[in-house]
């Protein structure tokens, strides 16, 4: 996968999670059709693979990994294993700037863990 292409997964991967976390409404979609979240946050799932979804993998930095993996690997295999991790709890404050542009790119805070995409 290319950098741009990394980024974009990213992005989109990452909006769905939060989506998921967020809205009642996007988590009954992820139960009932993973590739409509998806395709939602413009991750578009080729025909004809097979969308599991995986809500055991706590909220870490290596999540974002694994999926990017489990995507390059679904063209081949016809599986693709969505990553949902649960909501970690985070403690409550402000953000710079500066650190809100690092969590928006998965870099992540100090005191924060890294966003699970």
């Amino acid at each position: 996968m290319h950098a741009t292409e990394r980024t974009a997964f990213a992005s989109g991967y990452s909006a769905a999670v939060a989506a998921v976390w967020s809205d009642p409404g996007q988590e009954r979609l992820l139960a009932e059709d993973p590739r409509i979240l998806l395709a939602e946050h413009g991750i578009r799932v080729p025909t004809g693979t097979t969308v599991v979804v995986d809500r055991d993998r706590p909220a870490a930095p290596d999540v974002l990994d694994a999926q990017i993996r489990s995507w390059e690997e679904a063209a081949v295999s016809g599986r693709l294993t969505l990553f949902v991790p649960r909501p970690g709890r985070f403690e409550e404050r402000d953000l710079s700037e500066e650190e809100l542009d690092a969590l928006v790119a998965g870099v992540g805070v100090q005191g924060f863990p890294e966003m699970p995409y």
